[in-house]
């Protein structure tokens, strides 16, 4: 298994694998908005290709907003995470996401956020974002919505709020 920075010639095989993974269009739809927009990272969004080359899973760290004390700054949001249904189980999600926080801590970024399984995305060190006194910004149950400190302390004094850009208010 190989983990890479995606390629234009990845993009059909990563909407498939999307539409595979959750059933629908949705996702997918919200890979290519994102990657005509400002927030998109080329350089963290990410692949699992198998043995023999297929495009199996893929992950997408863009940038939101993080506001707090009138400051506005970047943070990343993961959406999605999406592995092939017979390749679930097998570490490929664990390996896009150990890579894609390696990649975000290079970079500086001070947090992810994520609106996910709050029995997955724990064992990566996510906790509610509402322990950092930054509210969901979506009406969900606090335990979904996740924040990654990147660093110790990367957070501190900034509890305020998160605004995703518009591609995720299209699509979600």
């Amino acid at each position: 298994m190989i983990i890479r920075k995606e390629q234009p010639q990845d993009y059909q095989a990563i909407r498939r694998v999307n539409e595979e993974a959750f059933k629908g269009t949705v996702e997918a739809d919200l890979i290519e908005s994102i990657r005509t927009s400002d927030y998109y990272q080329p350089g963290l969004s990410l692949v699992a290709e198998a043995e023999d080359g297929r495009v199996v899973g893929y992950i997408m760290f863009s940038e939101i907003s993080l506001v707090a004390a009138g400051r506005s700054r970047f943070i990343l949001a993961i959406a999605p995470l999406a592995v092939l249904p017979e390749y679930q189980g097998t570490r490929v999600g664990s390996r896009l996401m150990e890579e894609g926080i390696r990649l975000s801590r290079e970079k500086a970024y001070p947090a992810i956020a994520v609106l996910g399984h709050a029995d997955y995305y724990p064992r990566f060190g996510f906790i509610p974002s509402e322990q950092f006194a930054i509210p969901a910004p979506f009406d969900v149950p606090a335990e979904y919505f996740m924040l990654l400190e990147l660093y110790d302390g990367s957070l501190e004094n900034l509890a305020g709020t998160i605004h995703y850009p518009a591609a995720f208010s299209e699509h979600v």
